[in-house]
């Protein structure tokens, strides 16, 4: 049938503190970062400033099992502020509602994606003060079918003193969502690559190049209607047909003689198959010394069954997470072993499986 299908599963060196990440979700005024840059001589936020443009967080867990995004139990959830092991730090009270100590700073809602309604929080307040510049963490725990999970995410904060730069990928997608997946109610994902000084885009002197991983290589992107459409440089809108399954996407921004790259993972929960990637590991926090392995089976979305009715061969690669440069070379021994030395040494990896019944 000539049929090409991918998965991927990030893995990183456990450390003291660390915990298994489920996905969190972000939704933000386009052009905005989940970032903010305090500027030392006027002594406030100026980018990005949060009572103006609040962002909106939720868990997005997903079950390799089901092959899909997973809704989180309400009973028992909480919010976590910086520490996700003591009840002070929990944002809700017994109630459901953010506490007053918290009050100034966040408030619940919801938010729908791709039909599905997840639990949200919304940031109102600013979280760099000038007596407190560090960098601030939100962490959400529930169960998903009984089984605990907690999601985390970073918010960086810096100063705007020196010229140090940072590369951001928005996403703005067909349903408002700003959701890494496409579904048969979210039919495109478009991308916008800046790159930014204190939060600000660098208006010119930038050359930016998107690139999609195909059987382990970078290859340009160019236009193709319907599938990836190149708007600018800076921008691709990519529909269903340009996702099989999971894929990754990088764009690569040159400035000032210097190449800086930033991928973003996209999934396409339309298509009828997906790949249960069989990793021994829960999460993707592996503790110091652990090797992981990947045995993994084609599953039909349908039947919720593994497919039959073709025969799958599976390629692995590994990727560095921070210089995107591949690791190792291109493996088709079943199960795939990724050695902890390998994973320490790299700090964190993208494990990308291919199946294809060609």
């Amino acid at each position: 049938m000539n049929q090409r299908l991918s998965r991927i599963h990030n893995l990183y060196c456990y450390e003291d503190g660390d915990h298994i990440d489920a996905r969190m979700g972000v939704q933000l005024d386009n052009g905005y970062a989940l970032a903010q840059y305090w500027d030392t001589v006027q002594g406030k936020v100026v980018n990005t400033d949060f009572t103006q443009h609040s962002p909106v967080l939720y868990p997005f867990p997903y079950s390799s099992k089901r092959g899909q995004v997973v809704v989180p139990a309400t009973q028992g959830q909480q919010w976590y502020y910086n520490n996700p092991e003591t009840e002070t730090a929990g944002i809700l009270d017994e109630h459901g509602n953010v506490k007053s100590a918290y009050s100034s700073l966040f408030e619940v809602t919801t938010i729908t994606v791709n039909g599905s309604t997840f639990p949200a929080l919304r940031i109102k307040g600013n979280l760099a003060t000038a007596n407190d510049l560090t960098d601030k963490h939100i962490y959400y725990k529930s169960t998903c079918a009984g089984k605990p999970f907690t999601a985390s995410i970073l918010i960086p904060i810096q100063t705007t003193v020196g010229e140090s730069t940072k590369l951001e990928v928005f996403l703005q997608t067909a349903d408002g969502s700003g959701s890494n997946v496409l579904s048969n109610t979210n039919a495109w994902v478009q991308l916008t690559a800046a790159l930014q000084r204190a939060g600000t885009t660098i208006a010119s002197g930038v050359t930016y190049q998107w690139q999609k991983l195909v059987n382990g290589q970078w290859q340009n992107v160019t236009n193709q209607q319907g599938t990836v459409e190149v708007i600018s440089s800076s921008v691709i809108k990519v529909y269903n047909p340009g996702v099989d399954t999971e894929d990754l996407y990088r764009v690569a921004a040159t400035y000032d003689n210097t190449t800086t790259y930033k991928t973003q993972q996209l999934t396409d929960e339309a298509d009828p198959f997906y790949i249960y990637d069989g990793c021994s590991q829960a999460g993707d926090a592996v503790p110091a010394g652990t090797d992981v392995s990947f045995t993994p089976v084609v599953y039909d979305r349908i039947t919720n069954q593994p497919d039959t009715a073709n025969t799958w061969s599976f390629s692995f690669y590994m990727f560095n997470m921070v210089t995107t440069a591949a690791v190792g070379t291109v493996s088709t021994t079943v199960p795939f072993v990724v050695p902890y030395a390998t994973l320490e040494q790299n700090q964190g990896l993208q494990v990308v499986i291919v199946a294809t019944n060609e």
